[in-house]
């Protein structure tokens, strides 16, 4: 099973593609096992890359065509805004109950997160990041984006979570909520007993200010202490006293 699962990326324009070699560089780190694709308008030679398909047109936001065109059976989808911290397979697991899964979006209880198209959705019901998505291919999934497509190009759209939202209301796909650490979108200050990241979804990885990298690199400098002692505990055997 293990060769029918892949990590896919779906990116325009040079400054993106170049992100998602950055992103993918961090998958092929942590997760060798993993396959990794890429949609992209750019050429693309990088030998980290086991699948390339090719955009054509000229919107800059094409996730919602190329997600469902994934060369996988069963695809993490990343935004290459991303780094993976950590081995996946637990999470590739949800695919043996579950057709799909994301993490809720953060401040999902502010106007602009409760904006809506067609339906009146409830509240309880928020908008799912769609910069980190699991699925597995069947027919559920390929009609839920579908409908994703149709709902963003009737609707006039420029961002992807209004439509999916609305998309997946109507979907009988089976859908599960994974928790923050694998969708993680901010570094806090004091971790706490809270878990550590699986991938880290922050846009300051594919920022175009030296600075603003630089200056991510070292707010992460303790997520990644933490991370190198949970991994060496986890070599020696050990139980790491990492708060997961």
């Amino acid at each position: 099973m293990a060769g029918d699962r892949g990590v896919l990326f779906v990116v325009t324009g040079a400054r993106y593609t170049a992100a998602a070699a950055d992103a993918a560089q961090s998958v092929q780190d942590t997760n060798p096992w993993l396959r990794i694709g890429i949609y992209t308008d750019q050429p693309m030679d990088n030998p980290l890359f086991d699948f390339v398909g090719t955009i054509d047109g000229s919107d800059s936001r094409r996730k919602h065509d190329y997600v469902g065109l994934s060369p996988f059976a069963e695809t993490l989808y990343l935004d290459s805004d991303i780094r993976v911290t950590s081995d996946l397979s637990d999470l590739f697991r949800l695919l043996e109950r579950f057709e799909i899964a994301g993490a809720h979006v953060r401040y999902r209880s502010s106007p602009r997160r409760l904006g809506r198209y067609q339906l009146d959705l409830p509240q309880a019901f928020p908008q799912i990041n769609c910069g980190v998505m699991l699925y597995r291919k069947c027919a559920n999934v390929d009609a839920l984006f579908k409908s994703w497509g149709e709902i963003y190009r009737a609707g006039g759209f420029t961002r992807d979570q209004i439509p999916f939202r609305e998309a997946l209301w109507k979907s009988d796909a089976r859908l599960y909520i994974f928790g923050p650490e694998y969708n993680t979108r901010n570094i806090p200050l004091f971790p706490g007993k809270q878990p550590l990241p699986y991938i880290l979804h922050i846009n300051a990885f594919h920022a175009a200010s030296n600075l603003k990298r630089w200056g991510l690199h070292l707010l992460l400098m303790p997520v990644r202490r933490r991370l190198r002692h949970a991994s060496a505990h986890k070599r020696d055997g050990q139980p790491a006293a990492s708060g997961n």
